[in-house]
């Protein structure tokens, strides 16, 4: 059903829209949605003509005399992707100011017989959302302010039926109305619907291709099950677990849990761990990344693979536990390994998407895996947390559920919804934050964070700042400390924070005096850190520089190598610095320039 809020004259009453960014924190809430007075309508305004265009939340059409094609797929992106907001009868062209002329009753009379409503013979749209509307008024001008909300999961997509769901649907990305791919427009479709996709035969395969040991592993976990009750001969016991179909033909699950080398047929299902030099995947200078390694084999192989070329990749922080100490994976390998044997279980195996991998991206602050597929199931980012199971590739997830990792008893899949349970547990238990979702339609990630928030040596820089500080506030003021300077986007993708609340934080280290603004969007960490000594002619380093001084110490040289590796940087960019350090006095070089066992050291 749809609520529609018609609000005449001026907005001294509520009009029901979605929340806007916003620094107001006082407004009234009802029903999961922002009511909005005529003020706050006149700063969405100004809002969008600061920012010079739409963006994801707001689209303005002019709609003088008529509803043109371009708002339908405006409402089809909106609907596809997480809501939105129409404002009918403005003008972005004029400076997002109201169209004098505009006749608001004949163009709400359009836009709802366009969305099926008392006329469903004349609907522009398949799977129309629901919408409010709101009539308000500006300088004496009307418009529409149209909330078109997100549509379920059974109702996606929304399209334009005259084009049909492969030419005719949307999805909102910034200001932008984009088609949906044929991945995208796919996976909407199914997402409700069982897989059959990894008990399909792999043409040409057949057992010679089963590495046997792997086969016998699983074929002794089930000896004793209802599973093999009536089976004799091998060929039927792995028919019975839809390894193989019942004439000896090879299902996917079947090679992907059990293969010799899956590849073969599947060049493409691998999971590729790409190291970083930077916080962005296009690096400005230096090398695009520091290590690449593509782990292939049948899964259980593949994933354990994975997760040592990611261990390799992190710190490996030292703590201290009684008279000894342990040496620890900067993010537990358990969470390592949950996130990568997830991505490859739960990812989408069909025809169209068997030519794409299982990504492993690692920077300096944080670790992305993403996988094929959006999220299945009814699942959604609200509710991915919850402990209920849900796999579009059942017979794949039971056949790894059988299969160890090692020679302990732990095994390469557990299922029964703990993964992601125990992923937040251990994440937030070691300091690193919990686990930030990201879901498009055709593509699910999960990014844990590296924020060092965990080591010694940061605990007790951060205590040394002498401020109380958020756990958000912390980490920003570590990504200053690391990266020497970054932009209000840089700390957007490392954080995963809406931009205006990555201003308030650092508003509030500016006001403590722990950050410098340095210009539009860009901060650097102070040079008086807590009110005491002067950092020493550290004003005006790079990004690069502040890296470098950052991982050295004046106790334990370090060669160019690990410093590049501990830095992120490039040989060639950590060189150059160095060499200015040096020169600066900022850092000692234990040994002549072109010496082999010339190494450096923090100065005192």
């Amino acid at each position: 059903m749809r609520f529609q809020t018609w609000v005449w004259g001026r907005l001294e009453s509520t009009a029901w829209i979605h929340v806007v960014a916003t620094n107001k924190t006082n407004k009234l809430i009802k029903g999961g949605m922002m009511m909005w007075t005529n003020d706050d309508i006149a700063e969405v305004l100004e809002h969008l003509r600061v920012q010079g265009n739409d963006d994801a939340r707001f689209e303005a059409k002019s709609c003088a005399r008529t509803i043109g094609t371009s708002v339908w797929e405006s409402v089809s992106a909106f609907a596809n992707t997480k809501g939105g907001v129409l404002l009918l009868g403005i003008s972005e062209d004029g400076d997002f100011s109201p169209v004098p002329g505009f006749d608001a009753n004949h163009i709400a009379s359009q836009f709802m017989d366009g969305m099926g409503d008392g006329n469903p013979q004349g609907a522009r749209l398949t799977n129309p959302p629901e919408y409010d509307v709101s009539r308000c008024e500006q300088n004496g001008l009307s418009f529409l302010v149209i909330d078109i909300h997100e549509n379920g999961i059974q109702h996606k997509p929304c399209y334009l039926t005259a084009r049909g769901p492969q030419t005719g649907g949307y999805r909102r990305m910034d200001d932008k109305d984009l088609r949906l791919s044929p991945t995208e427009v796919f996976e909407m479709t199914h997402a409700l619907t069982p897989s059959s996709a990894d008990r399909m035969v792999v043409p040409e395969a057949d057992v010679s291709d089963l590495n046997a040991e792997a086969v016998d592993r699983v074929l002794a976990e089930h000896r004793n099950s209802k599973a093999l009750r009536g089976t004799d001969t091998r060929l039927e016991r792995m028919t019975r677990l839809n390894m193989v179909n019942k004439v000896g033909e090879v299902r996917l699950a079947g090679l992907l849990a059990a293969g010799q080398y899956p590849q073969q047929y599947y060049p493409k299902l691998i999971i590729d761990v790409v190291a970083h030099p930077g916080v962005e995947k296009s690096a400005v200078e230096g090398p695009r990344f520091v290590d690449r390694v593509q782990c292939d084999g049948n899964m259980p192989e593949a994933i354990e693979q994975a997760v040592e070329a990611i261990a390799k990749n992190l710190r490996a922080p030292t703590f201290v536990v009684g008279v000894g100490a342990r040496t620890d994976s900067e993010i537990p390998k358990e969470v390592l390994r949950e996130v990568v044997a997830n991505a490859v279980v739960h990812r989408e195996y069909d025809a169209q998407f068997l030519g794409e991998s299982v990504t492993v991206d690692i920077y300096p602050d944080r670790v992305e895996v993403s996988n094929p597929g959006g999220l299945w199931g009814g699942v959604t980012l609200a509710t991915i947390g919850s402990g209920v199971s849900c796999c579009r590739n059942a017979t794949l997830m039971q056949l790894l559920h059988q299969i160890p990792y090692d020679d302990a008893n732990d095994v390469t899949v557990e299922g029964g919804g703990s993964g992601i349970p125990l992923v937040i547990r251990e994440m937030k238990s070691h300091a690193l934050g919990g686990p930030v979702f990201r879901a498009t339609p055709d593509r699910f990630t999960v990014v844990l964070g590296r924020y060092g928030v965990e080591q010694q040596e940061n605990h007790d820089w951060l205590d040394h700042v002498g401020v109380p500080l958020t756990r958000h506030e912390r980490m920003a003021l570590l990504l200053l400390k690391r990266h020497g300077d970054m932009t209000v986007p840089q700390l957007h993708v490392a954080l995963y924070l809406d931009s205006d609340d990555i201003r308030v934080i650092l508003h509030r280290l500016v006001q403590a005096r722990l950050a410098d603004e340095i210009g539009p969007d860009r901060y650097t960490l102070a040079e008086k850190v807590d009110g005491g000594e002067p950092s020493g002619g550290r004003k005006g380093l790079t990004a690069s520089e502040s890296a470098i001084l950052s991982v050295l110490s004046a106790d334990k040289p370090l060669d160019v190598h690990e410093i590049g590796r501990r830095s992120g940087r490039g040989l060639p960019t950590t060189r150059k610095a160095l060499s200015r350090l040096v020169k600066r006095g900022l850092v000692l070089a234990t040994a002549p320039p072109r010496s082999r066992n010339r190494k450096y050291l923090l100065k005192r």
